[in-house]
């Protein structure tokens, strides 16, 4: 039977010993329309496997893939229902907790959806992306400490996560905290070396904590990791302005290597000519 079969078979399963036997074959096919992207047909097959095997223990799980589906179609109106009836069916479950809790914080329900993502992490210490959810939401409120809390236990349940490390980072900048938040970014460049975001992240640190020599040094290798990235460009050339102040010949010197580098860069003269090199 071919899965379009399978899917106009669900309909007309009769409650019986069939539902033990055709459940997961029929899961199958709405799963793999969910994985190629085909959402709105998988939002139907869920939405059938939930009426017809309405008894099966393992239904929630057609709930929440339901729910999942209908968050990425956009329908949170629909999808916020259909999760919360998978939490319904089995509140012990984590998954379900931490689904609500991101459909919940994407309508702006941030205070319910921080209630949904504590009890996932709740039941689930280890649960690495109910942690990460959390600690968005929590930015998103405005509860830096809180974030940094919850990325923190997110670093700790997953060690090789990268990006704990490095979201962690950026909040402890925004807070003004440059040490911690330099010892973020370098534990997520331990982990991932290169990655041009969090270089140039520890760069912006290091030259907020007064070390300049570092920060230039990051900046360029932010630049060769990702030539594309204008910020990257812009800090330097700024960074090397403010260097000129107290030593014009090194900051000619940094010039110079950066312009053997991108001498096609639109900045390139623009720096010079300020620097009367």
């Amino acid at each position: 039977m071919n899965r379009q079969d399978r899917r106009r078979k669900i309909a007309d399963i009769a409650k019986s010993d069939a539902i033990w036997t055709a459940f997961p074959a029929d899961m199958r096919a709405a799963t793999e329309l969910h994985r190629q992207g085909r959402l709105k047909e998988a939002a139907d097959t869920y939405r059938k496997i939930t009426k017809v095997y309405a008894d099966h223990p393992d239904v929630r799980v057609a709930w929440s893939n339901l729910g999942a589906t209908l968050q990425g179609l956009g329908k949170l109106d629909d999808a916020i229902p259909a999760l919360k009836k998978a939490r319904a069916l089995k509140p012990d479950h984590p998954p379900p907790h931490h689904n609500l809790g991101m459909a919940l914080a994407q309508q702006g329900k941030l205070e319910e959806a921080v209630e949904s993502l504590t009890r996932a992490v709740e039941l689930d210490p280890k649960f690495t992306n109910a942690w990460m959810g959390l600690a968005l939401v929590r930015e998103q409120m405005g509860d830096l400490p809180l974030a940094v809390e919850a990325y923190r236990a997110a670093a700790a349940a997953t060690p090789q996560a990268v990006e704990p490390h490095f979201s962690m980072g950026n909040v402890l900048f925004r807070q003004g905290a440059f040490a911690e938040a330099r010892d973020a970014f370098a534990q997520a460049l331990a982990l991932r070396p290169s990655f041009p975001e969090a270089v140039y992240a520890l760069g912006r640190t290091l030259e907020a904590l007064g070390d300049l020599d570092g920060a230039v040094e990051q900046y360029l290798s932010a630049i060769t990791l990702a030539p594309q990235a204008q910020v990257a460009h812009v800090q330097f050339a700024q960074l090397v302005l403010v260097i000129a102040e107290q030593d014009r010949e090194k900051a000619v010197a940094l010039a110079d290597r950066w312009k053997a580098a991108h001498p096609d860069h639109p900045i390139v003269p623009q720096l010079y000519e300020k620097l009367g090199a």
